[in-house]
């Protein structure tokens, strides 16, 4: 027998262009590219300089978040100076966790304090200086008094405690993980939360990422032969594909039993009814390369305990970071997959959020999962952003 079914019953987000699923949605129904090009005036303002950002090999592009700066401490029970050694990505992931299990209508206040058992499921972004370097010059500019201050930034600052303040600021009450897996990490803290839900460890479970990198306004130097794009365009499958794009995002899934989400009155946003998860080990080119095999292999598993045929299948939301070589890998990984059970073609779409909002680091997936949900409401199979003609490696 398959996995129980778990159900989706509340989601928050702040992706690039994009705060409410309405908004999301019309970015995704239009085929919207929300990355952004910065001006050579943003890229000033922002300390690089202008033989900097004037190089040929200079690429000034990322999706980005508005008011990171904003946060209402006093609600979390945070003094401001706790609030302001600690890291953006905490903030606004602590804020997400609450307004999603406010969408899910399990928020917990004065009038109606936990009655569920509720785990929490994060992940967050790495920086993209070493993390010494930037609180030092970001956050500790006056340098650290004793070692309780010291502890103070630690708590503020490392990926092990994103989960643990959300627990105790929010007063949930089960399970607190943070899970890192590089760029499938919000993928696998929902898997983890849903295994969760459905073995009964809490009643109810939050699976979120966070990944803001600061400063946002930045660019990089282009290199020949690495994942980063040449144009600042993410093309996902595309013939022109030359690259990924960064970008920045927070997002958060409330999850329970399909059967007690139905016999509560929950408002279902979808369903959970299988996942899978594997690792390449040492078989692909490289430590950062993907494997059509070991892609090939998840899916087949979530198929599997689904109990679901690929051939009725629709639409698949894939990884597609819009690179030229990495694209047709994932691409012969799923159509590997699908033709245990089928041998159609040309029926079902896919689909890649990054080429809207850019490669959001540890949030990729679930901005992704969240779309397929959007898709699913709505009904309508929507464009890919920026795509024109097939990569010819595609088969």
């Amino acid at each position: 027998p398959g996995p129980t079914p778990v159900a989706v019953i509340g989601m928050d987000f702040r992706l690039p262009g994009a705060d409410t699923p309405e908004e999301f949605w019309r970015t995704i129904h239009e085929g919207a590219d929300r990355i952004r090009r910065f001006t050579e005036a943003e890229l000033e303002a922002a300390g690089i300089t202008e033989e900097q950002y004037r190089a040929d090999d200079f690429v000034g592009a990322s999706g980005v978040l508005d008011g990171i700066a904003g946060f209402d401490a006093s609600f979390f029970g945070m003094s401001a100076h706790e609030a302001r050694i600690t890291d953006p990505q905490h903030r606004l992931f602590l804020e997400c966790v609450h307004h999603a299990l406010e969408n899910a209508g399990y928020a917990k206040s004065a009038e109606q304090p936990a009655r569920h058992e509720i785990g929490v499921y994060a992940s967050t972004g790495y920086h993209l200086y070493s993390l010494q370097n930037y609180l030092q010059h970001n956050v500790l500019k006056e340098g650290i008094a004793d070692w309780v201050a010291g502890l103070q930034v630690t708590v503020g600052n490392f990926t092990d405690f994103t989960a643990n303040r959300a627990a105790y600021r929010l007063g949930l009450t089960g399970p607190a993980v943070n899970v890192q897996t590089a760029c499938s990490s919000s993928l696998t803290a929902v898997y983890t939360a849903a295994q969760s839900v459905a073995h009964g460890e809490c009643d109810i479970a939050v699976a979120g990422a966070t990944a803001l990198h600061v400063p946002q306004v930045l660019g990089y130097q282009y290199v020949k032969g690495s994942i980063l794009s040449k144009s600042g365009c993410l093309r996902p499958f595309d013939a022109d594909a030359d690259g990924t794009v960064g970008g920045t995002g927070v997002a958060a899934v409330v999850l329970k039993r399909l059967d007690r989400a139905l016999a509560d009155g929950d408002h279902i946003h979808g369903v959970l009814r299988g996942w899978g998860l594997n690792n390449d080990g040492a078989d692909k080119r490289a430590f950062t390369a993907p494997s059509a095999d070991g892609q090939r292999g998840a899916i087949r598993r979530a198929l599997d305990r689904a109990g679901v045929d690929a051939g009725s299948i629709g639409y698949l939301e894939t990884h597609g970071t819009g690179t030229f070589k990495g694209d047709p890998i994932e691409f012969e990984g799923a159509t590997a997959a699908f033709r245990a059970d089928t041998d159609r073609t040309g029926y079902c779409a896919l689909g890649s959020v990054k080429a809207n909002i850019g490669h959001l680091d540890v949030c990729s997936g679930l901005a992704g999962m969240i779309k397929a949900l959007l898709v699913l409401r709505h009904g309508v199979i929507p464009p890919m952003a920026n795509f024109r003609r097939p990569n010819p490696a595609l088969d």
